[in-house]
Order: C-alpha cells, then structure tokens, then sequence
C-alpha cells in the first residue's frame, strides 16, 4: 500500500530529478554559446595583421602612413569589416531614404580597439554655396575627425538640392588635417566614380584644403 509519506517522497524524487535535467540542458546551451563566443573571439583575434598602405584600397599613401606609424603608432594594423566602394556605391543609388551608413575603411589595432574608420551616408541637406564638394578638416565635428559632403544627383532618386553623400573620419592616430584630406577625398573619389551622378563632383586638392605638414626641423620628421 502507497502511503501519504511514500507519495510525498515519489513525487520530491521526481521534482528533484526534472530540475537536475532541466539544469544539466541549461547548462550545456551555456557551454554551447560560450563555446561560440571564444570561437568567433578566436576568429577574430587571428585575423591578419597587415601594413598600413595594403588597407583600405590603398587610400593610404607613404606620407600618410609615416604619420600614423610614428612612435607610438602600430606598424601593422587588423582591418575590420568593411564595404568595398563599388558595393556601397551600389546600395547608395539603390536606397531611397537617407541616414543608412556604410563603413568602408575600418582600422583596429592587435587587441581589436577601434584606431580609425571612414563611413559614407546619404544627408537630407545639400552642400551649402552651390558648391559639389564641401571639406571639414582641421577641427573635430562631434565624434568626428573631419568630414566632406559631396553633391551627387542621381536622375529621378537624388535632387542635389535635397541630398548629398556625406564621408565621416574617426582617427585615433591624430594624422595631420593634410592627411584627413588625403583619405576623405581618395575614398570619396572611388565611391561617386562607381556612381552615375549628374554632373562628377568638383574636387578639391588636398593642399589646398589643408597644407602638407612641415618637418621638425630638429628631427627632419613630420610632426603629427
């Protein structure tokens, strides 16, 4: 005969046994997804550590990288995931809103820390003073190094009047406005050349944006 004390005992073995089950499936979706979080960890941190003028499409050229290697600079750098321009330039003549970034420069250093990054967006506002090329370099914007807004008209999506293609700088290196010129202008120059925009923008050379740097005289380096 089952007793009152026997049930009570039956059914406490039986809750005890569906927890210990409950825990042990717990336990091993734990050990599954921390397994793939140091798998995709792991993956990251080997990613190929490369000198600065093969990134980026070769945006970077040899005066540019002896400011950003300069002591205590890295001289090989990860690159991070990043757009080629022809593929942004693809999806910028496909979107139909603005706002939508696409990082086509990223820069990290051997423990995955941010050291520069280049998006480009589509802005609702035109560049000012009829202009199809407007620089901002020498001072931070925000979060940003520097900045160039391009005017790009595209037939029947994008009015120059209302649209323009905005390039975003972030540096950790703190290379010269000369240089921030340099990459913004390069990369842009390979984003609207894969675009059919109206009329090519206008742009400007870098020097005359911002003067090459002048080296110590002392040291016949360039300062940063």
């Amino acid at each position: 005969m089952v007793t009152r004390r026997s049930r009570r005992l039956f059914l406490t073995v039986c809750a005890l046994v569906s927890a210990l089950t409950l825990a042990g499936c717990g336990g091993d979706g734990e050990k599954k997804d921390d397994a793939e979080a140091s798998d995709e960890s792991g993956k990251n941190s080997k990613a190929e550590m490369v000198r600065m003028e093969q990134t980026c499409g070769g945006v970077f050229d040899k005066e540019t990288v002896a400011e950003a290697t300069k002591p205590p600079g890295p001289e090989r750098v990860r690159q991070g995931k990043a757009e080629a321009p022809s593929a942004a330039a693809a999806a910028l003549t496909k979107e139909t809103t603005w706002g939508t970034g696409h990082d086509l420069c990223v820069l990290l250093d051997g423990k995955g820390n941010e050291l520069l990054s280049l998006d480009v967006a589509w802005v609702g506002h035109r560049v000012p003073h009829g202009k199809s090329v407007r620089t901002m370099v020498g001072e931070p914007i925000g979060g940003n190094a520097a900045m160039l807004e391009v005017r790009c008209e595209l037939e029947g999506k994008r009015r120059g009047d209302n649209y323009a293609l905005e390039f975003a700088l972030r540096d950790e290196f703190a290379v010269s406005a000369h240089s921030h010129a340099k990459l913004l202008i390069a990369t842009a120059k390979k984003v609207t050349s894969a675009m059919d925009c109206r009329e090519q923008p206008d742009y400007p050379d870098p020097e005359t944006v911002a003067a090459s740097p002048k080296p110590d005289e002392s040291t016949g380096k360039v300062a940063r």
